[in-house]
């Protein structure tokens, strides 16, 4: 199927505008011609219509090849522009070249003409196609809200768009062909060498934040991303580069740091104030129990003021902390079990603490009721697991499960609780609490009378939503063997 094409043919001769078309014809194509042979001619063929080659013979009446080339080029056409001529000399040739023409055929050889329109249409489609390309990227370089530029390999500047311009004071041609010392102050303008060249000889992108002092602004932040040019080998021939001014995201980043710092120093000292303020709390109770003879009252106070120590001593753990929102629970059980040894120091020279903490993370909330526990079951074993002399031992475990639970222990080998004891009906205030408790961290409690008495206590790791329908309304958590 022939091929259609719509070459413009400038020749003084008919019969040898035809010959062109014929052998146009034999290679396949279906010419829709238009002959011409004066510059006005030319031209308004130009004008009236597109066409995707010229073909012209070198020497016309009043009318020649380079007077062709120059009314082309006052159009600012990218067209195939091919000389067929019978008599051009080499010299003629070149210069022809030289000026702008593509190629030139001799009349005597025009088996030429259609491998070298083929080969032109060819290059002439890449042109336009490269053309396009680079519209489209100028068009987009020149609509990003960021400063762009090209350098080639020895840092000279090949391109800027207007924001980059804009931001320099200069225009396009004052930037083209310098370096970074005509435009930087030179110590910035050394860094910026010292950066192109490790990206050349690297070929890696490279990105980095530079502090520059803008007249009439101050400190300004500036965001660079730099990245190589490549050949078609894929040699790195030059680099492009982005800079975006991020001042005000540098400020704003400055002012939320800021005000979190004093955020954590104001609850910082929330924290120191509740933990002294009950403190204040425990030193009454202790006053309070100077005054009772009743042991029953003054083992009541004990107990009150172990737990409001317990809660004491996690506001103070969270003033010392770096993080507020989370404690080290296993730290702050080592600390409240020292403190609930040191209190029932007689007993507790008889029995030994075993320890094995994992370092595990709880928000505040739950470290408060995780703590209660732990004050309400050491205690408890401190007081009535080893009667009169017996020794023994009271351990603490604390660690992560598989299920992203976590396990919570308090196991002793003492004298254990009462078989038959059902523990959700007792009265005791202290087994009261941590079932309670338990059901607020929405876990579950197991306890094993073995050769002592173990409480395993089991949560979330991480906590849950509240619901309207999960409320104070749990699963029973018990299990007792």
């Amino acid at each position: 199927m022939s091929k259609p094409l719509r070459p413009l043919i400038v020749e003084d001769s008919p019969e040898q505008a035809q010959l062109l078309i014929h052998e146009l014809s034999l290679g396949g194509y279906e010419p829709a011609y238009e002959r011409v042979d004066t510059a006005e001619a030319m031209i308004a063929a130009l004008e009236r219509q597109t066409w995707d080659i010229i073909l012209c013979d070198h020497y016309m009446p009043g009318f020649s090849s380079m007077d062709a080339l120059s009314v082309l080029q006052g159009k600012e056409l990218d067209l195939p522009f091919i000389i067929v001529s019978g008599h051009i000399s080499e010299e003629e040739a070149v210069a022809a070249m030289k000026a702008g023409a593509h190629d030139y055929v001799m009349k005597g050889k025009l088996a030429r003409l259609v491998p070298a329109v083929e080969r032109e249409l060819k290059e002439a489609e890449e042109r336009r196609k490269r053309k396009q390309s680079e519209v489209l990227y100028h068009s987009l370089v020149e609509n990003l809200p960021q400063n762009v530029f090209c350098k080639d390999a020895s840092g000279r500047f090949t391109f800027a768009n207007q924001r980059f311009c804009h931001a320099m004071g200069k225009p396009l041609s004052e930037i083209v062909g310098k370096t970074d010392f005509d435009l930087f102050p030179a110590e910035l303008a050394r860094k910026h060498e010292q950066d192109d060249i490790r990206l050349i000889q690297s070929g890696q992108i490279f990105e980095t934040v530079e502090e520059h002092q803008a007249p009439g602004q101050g400190k300004i932040y500036v965001e660079v991303i730099k990245a190589p040019l490549r050949d078609a080998r894929g040699k790195v021939i030059g680099l492009q580069g982005i800079y975006t001014d991020i001042t005000e995201r540098k400020r704003s980043e400055e002012a939320i740091r800021a005000s979190l710092e004093e955020k954590t120093v104001l609850l910082k000292e929330v924290h120191h104030r509740v933990k002294n303020n009950l403190q204040i709390v425990i030193s009454l109770l202790r006053l309070q129990a100077v005054r009772t003879k009743n042991p029953e009252a003054l083992d009541t106070f004990q107990e009150t003021g172990n737990r409001i120590h317990s809660m004491a001593l996690l506001h103070e753990t969270l003033y010392r902390s770096q993080s507020l929102a989370h404690v080290n629970f296993a730290d702050y059980i080592e600390s409240l079990c020292s403190h609930l040894f040191r209190s029932h120091a007689q007993k507790a020279a008889r029995i030994k603490l075993e320890r094995r903490l994992e370092k595990v993370l709880i928000d505040l909330d739950r470290a408060v009721l995780c703590g209660l526990i732990v004050n309400e079951l050491v205690s408890n074993a401190l007081k009535h697991a080893f009667p009169a002399d017996r020794s023994g031992r009271i351990a603490v475990e604390l660690q992560t499960t598989p299920q992203e639970q976590i396990l919570l222990k308090v196991a002793d080998d003492g004298v254990g609780l009462p078989w038959g004891m059902n523990l959700r009906q007792t009265k005791t205030l202290g087994h009261q609490l941590v079932f309670m408790l338990t059901e607020k961290l929405r876990g579950t409690i197991e306890v094993t009378r073995d050769r002592g008495t173990a409480f395993c206590i089991t949560f979330a790791s991480k906590q849950e939503e509240e619901t309207p329908n999960s409320r104070g309304v749990p699963n029973d958590p018990t299990t007792a063997t």
